[in-house]
């Protein structure tokens, strides 16, 4: 009989010593986080990985802590959560246990009335409980989480519109359009087009919607950073911007170190469009004044129905004082705007000016954006 119990003890202590290494986890090369004990992992679903002063958290582990405050301005601590609250908050969360790993530190609580689940944000993604980013940052668990009535009878894709792959019925992975009631996204999906769009850029794929789209992916639970769109935020996104045009355009260019050569200053400077700024001339290569500092390109200046034809008296005509013949064609020097004689309307006869109405060329169209 000694030998079967001191057998049995045995077999206890060599299960009792598997359960701990297996419970115990690897200690981890780098970081983690003192509200999961995560390593940083993927930012669109723990948000950024904050450092500061020997302190590690996710940015979502902080905004959806039950019990932390944000007591501090943007400047200070971790966009406003002081170090000392945070140390409170996981020394709190060392209390509790997650309802999925049955482990302590957990920091989220279930927002709905009478329920008592904990869990840690990482776990509470697998097991599908739902984070909101916005207003009071509630977070639930998988049977209180907010749901989506998805009729998918009505549905006319059965793929996702942002990767064309099948969708899983009976997955809470799915997001419904509020706007486009026939269209389903994958979760994942959707939050990836959040991040890289970002606040001001963020509509429905399928109807550019702006109202109801965002309000209700909010509500399931989908990050809207606000901030810039990620392709703002590139380096050297708007370099070409910053590059004035350096070309003289003119047909016939007189300049003798050649068209993409000009001075600062003087006959050879080199002035752009006013209009489109895509085009430039020399000064001297437009026979421009030198107190000139507004020119039009070809594309740009009035048709040449106006300035092709030009009387003998047309130095009696005040609205053919400012142009001037330059290579074969005519450029109109704007400098002279300000200083126009009469206008042309009183040099005409009433029987030549028509109403806007009667004109019968294309009216104007407003589009919306």
């Amino acid at each position: 009989m000694k030998n079967i119990k001191e057998k049995k003890e045995c077999q206890k202590l060599r299960k009792s010593a598997k359960t701990r290494r297996v419970t115990q986890r690897k200690p981890s090369s780098g970081p983690v986080c003192l509200l999961c004990l995560r390593e940083p992992g993927d930012p669109e679903k723990l948000g950024e990985f904050l450092q500061k002063d020997n302190l590690s958290v996710h940015y979502f582990c902080l905004i959806l802590s039950s019990k932390l405050p944000q007591r501090g301005q943007s400047n200070r601590g971790f966009h406003g959560f002081l170090p000392e609250d945070i140390k409170k908050e996981a020394s709190r969360a060392s209390r509790k246990i997650c309802f999925v790993c049955k482990k302590k530190g957990a920091a989220i609580k279930c927002q709905k009335d009478h329920c008592v689940k904990n869990f840690h944000l990482p776990c509470g993604q697998e097991r599908g409980c739902l984070s909101q980013f916005f207003g009071e940052y509630k977070s639930f668990c998988e049977e209180h989480r907010p749901t989506q009535d998805i009729q998918w009878g009505n549905v006319g894709e059965e793929g996702c519109t942002l990767c064309c792959e099948e969708l899983s019925q009976a997955s809470v992975e799915n997001i419904q359009s509020p706007c486009c009631s026939q269209t389903v996204y994958h979760r994942a999906c959707i939050q990836k087009y959040a991040h890289t769009s970002a606040k001001h850029f963020f509509k429905c794929p399928h109807c550019n919607n702006r109202e109801e789209f965002p309000q209700e992916m909010l509500r399931m639970g989908i990050h809207i950073p606000d901030r810039d769109a990620a392709w703002e935020l590139e380096p050297g996104a708007f370099s070409e911007l910053y590059q004035r045009y350096q070309h003289c355009d003119v047909p016939v260019c007189l300049h003798e170190q050649g068209r993409d050569s000009f001075e600062d200053e003087g006959r050879w400077s080199l002035i752009l469009c006013a209009t489109c700024g895509s085009q430039g001339t020399h000064r001297d290569c437009s026979f421009l004044r030198s107190n000139s500092k507004k020119w039009e390109c070809k594309e740009c200046a009035p048709s040449a129905e106006v300035t092709d034809y030009i009387p003998d008296n047309s130095g009696d005509i005040p609205c053919c004082s400012s142009t001037f013949y330059s290579g074969g064609r005519f450029c109109r020097d704007n400098s002279l705007e300000g200083h126009l004689g009469p206008s042309w309307t009183d040099w005409l006869g009433p029987s030549l000016l028509e109403k806007p109405e009667s004109s019968g060329g294309r009216r104007g169209h407003s589009w919306r954006s």
